[in-house]
């Protein structure tokens, strides 16, 4: 059997950009992560292969400062690791990585007990403190800790064989278990926006589309790879189950949702709240086309990575078909 993924991007108008700083933040912070032990050969293989570095690069290409894509590097690096970690733990252990994690985060300057579960030291990392205003970083630790309580979610989800029974009640926690809240925060770092203008109900509302966009864009290039090794946390998996739908129409569902969620987060990048000044709407803009780029890159690294596609397998060169792969449980 096989499976026709939709063009969700036919008509995004947003190009990739590409951070300069690649190369050699990509080794450091690779190298970093080697350093912590918690990958083993084969896993530390397939993490270089997945080539996070790239991903780095193009999502956060508007970064011109070397410090600020060492920052965004190391946390997409940790974002998986832990992402990859978590997938396979129970609720219970899930709570307990994840408060390690959080008090590390929060007691940075503290070194981390001997002994202790290896993603106590990987949330250890200085440069944020550094570098970020304390309304950024503190918005990015309250994102944070919700990340970590929606990853305790899923994991309860998973040990319970429980599917989300909506695809609004899906996406208010895949929204959290992406992360994607706390990358777009790092995207505030080169610039100045006071909070007034942030909960701005049009800039939280452009937000959430694009926290939308890139959650549902993963999910529709990893359905293939989760489904058949019996995840459920996906969108396309939870419309199956919420409308008794094929695989192939529930991805169809989804194509069509997401071009018009495309169509609404364009619409609302015409609809800023005033700034003030042309200096604070010119930061406006640019952070709300850092957004739209997170998005581009976003997808695009998906469709380029044997993560989600194995060698020789191109979605753009195979007309969007691909093999629909066998269950493996």
């Amino acid at each position: 059997m096989s499976l026709v993924l939709p063009d969700i991007h036919e008509r995004w108008s947003f190009t990739v950009a590409h951070s300069r700083s690649e190369a050699t933040i990509s080794d450091e912070s690779t190298a970093w992560i080697e350093s912590l032990g918690i990958l083993s050969g084969p896993r530390m293989k397939a993490f270089r292969a997945a080539n996070f570095g790239y991903f780095t690069a193009i999502v956060y290409g508007h970064f011109t400062d070397a410090r600020h894509h060492r920052v965004a590097c190391d946390l997409v690096n940790l974002l998986f690791v832990f992402d990859d970690l978590s997938d396979e733990l129970p609720a219970q252990d899930t709570r307990t990585v994840a408060a390690i994690s959080l008090d590390a985060l929060c007691n940075w300057k503290m070194p981390r007990v001997a002994g202790e579960h290896p993603v106590g030291e990987m949330h250890r990392r200085r440069r944020l403190h550094f570098i970020s205003s304390a309304a950024v970083l503190h918005k990015f630790m309250h994102d944070y800790d919700k990340y970590l309580t929606a990853v305790i979610a899923e994991a309860e989800d998973r040990d319970r064989r429980t599917i989300r029974g909506s695809l609004d009640t899906y996406l208010a926690l895949r929204r959290e278990t992406g992360a994607a809240t706390c990358c777009f925060d790092l995207l505030l770092i080169p610039y100045e926006i006071p909070g007034r203008i942030l909960r701005d109900s049009r800039i939280t509302h452009l937000e959430m589309l694009g926290l939308d966009l890139v959650c549902v864009g993963n999910d529709i290039l990893s359905f293939n790879i989760e489904q058949a090794r019996g995840d459920t946390h996906n969108s396309v998996i939870v419309v199956m189950h919420e409308r008794g739908l094929s695989s192939q129409d529930a991805m169809d569902f989804m194509g069509v949702w997401y071009r018009e969620k495309v169509e609404e987060f364009c619409t609302a990048m015409r609809d800023l709240p005033p700034c003030g000044s042309v200096y604070m709407r010119d930061q406006v803009k640019m952070y709300v086309t850092a957004i739209a780029n997170w998005v581009t890159g976003n997808y695009e690294w998906g469709l380029r990575s044997d993560r989600y596609f194995p060698a020789g397998q191109d979605p753009l060169g195979s007309g969007w078909v691909v093999p629909l792969l066998e269950s493996s449980k």
